[in-house]
């Protein structure tokens, strides 16, 4: 977004601008000098004139950023992720103060192409690592702490809002309380901070509802609004992390499993991976490739392919984990079971 210093005064009044379209040489310039010269000026404009030089300026890098992802030529290589990278993030940060909307509606289309044509380098590396899914009141004063944080755009892919693991779990319980006594909410927060510094609680997670019993463990004892050492949050996390795990396996290899309990299974370990991530997933990576095993062994080709594989519920690494970087390999061996490879495999195709 432009800054003040970067702003222009030219001698001519603003005036609405005609056609506009941005070289995919050098969009982010471009377009920096657009706003520069047409919208961010220092000289007092109509708010229609700016308002609709924004939205001919943002349509020019809608299309820009379009052609340079999806484009025969571009095939999005390593040099056009980067310009595109660039302008996205930028034309992001604009819309968030001038306009969003458009940058809402559209931004979801240009994510469904991106899966679609399974260009999930630009995903994870740029879309969901930079947050520029919808804007939101995080982002933006257009928006207010009411709105629902944009969670389920980027739950795709096997990928996890990054601000997931702080928001998901308020967004449910403001949900969830919104009749009850404002009184009796605050003194069974007080009381699950109590706990939460002492680690005197049962992580007890239910076969009916294991995602809501578990994100309200996540709730009470790790998202607390106390401050609590870092030894003993990681006690609780390690608790609830046990728990997980348990009913995880029980939900899968107890009995018959019911096409419920598969997705019960799934979704639960889905959040669960995520918060790993986030935490620590050292735990998780041991695991998973222990449940992984046993999938196989006991057949459950199904959960494996249309679960396990595709939501890439597999060991934690640099796609969707800051505790790794580049340099470290992909878990690409851990997919290659039953015919299947990872959806990020660059052999795959």
């Amino acid at each position: 977004m432009a800054t003040a210093a970067q702003k222009s005064n030219p001698a001519d009044s603003i005036q609405i601008v005609g056609d506009i379209t941005i070289n995919k040489s050098k969009p982010l310039e471009e377009y920096q000098k657009l706003i520069n010269t047409r919208v961010a000026v220092d000289q007092i404009v109509d708010d229609a004139v700016t308002k609709e030089n924004f939205r001919k300026i943002a349509a020019a890098a809608r299309d820009v950023i379009w052609q340079i992802l999806f484009s025969d030529d571009a095939v999005a290589a390593a040099e056009s992720q980067k310009l595109a990278s660039d302008v996205l993030e930028e034309y992001k940060g604009d819309a968030c103060f001038y306009e969003p909307w458009a940058y809402n509606e559209w931004i979801v289309k240009l994510r469904d192409e991106l899966l679609k044509r399974e260009q999930l380098d630009f995903w994870r590396d740029t879309i969901v690592k930079k947050q520029l899914g919808p804007c939101w009141s995080r982002d933006s004063d257009l928006f207010d702490s009411d709105d629902v944080p944009p969670l389920e755009f980027y739950a795709h892919a096997g990928c996890v809002a990054p601000f997931a693991a702080s928001l998901k779990v308020r967004a449910a319980e403001k949900a969830a309380s919104g009749d009850e006594d404002p009184t009796a909410v605050a003194l069974d927060r007080s009381n699950s901070n109590a706990a939460a510094l002492t680690s005197d609680f049962d992580a007890t997670i239910s076969m009916e509802q294991p995602l809501g019993d578990y994100r309200d463990l996540m709730k009470r004892y790790v998202l607390t609004t106390c401050i609590v050492p870092d030894e003993i949050q990681k006690k609780n996390i390690d608790k609830i992390g046990n728990a997980t795990r348990a009913i995880i396996w029980k939900l899968l290899f107890e009995g018959t499993p019911t096409q419920v309990e598969f997705d019960n299974a799934a979704e639960l370990l889905q959040e669960y991976k995520g918060d790993a991530g986030f935490y620590g997933p050292w735990d998780y990576n041991e695991w998973i490739v222990k449940l992984r095993d046993e999938v196989l062994q006991r057949q459950m080709l199904d959960f494996w392919g249309q679960k396990m594989v595709p939501m890439e519920l597999g060991p934690c690494c640099a796609r969707d984990s800051d505790y790794f970087d580049n340099m470290d390999e992909l878990p690409l061996e851990f997919y290659d079971k039953a015919g299947f490879k990872a959806p990020f495999d660059p052999s795959k195709d």
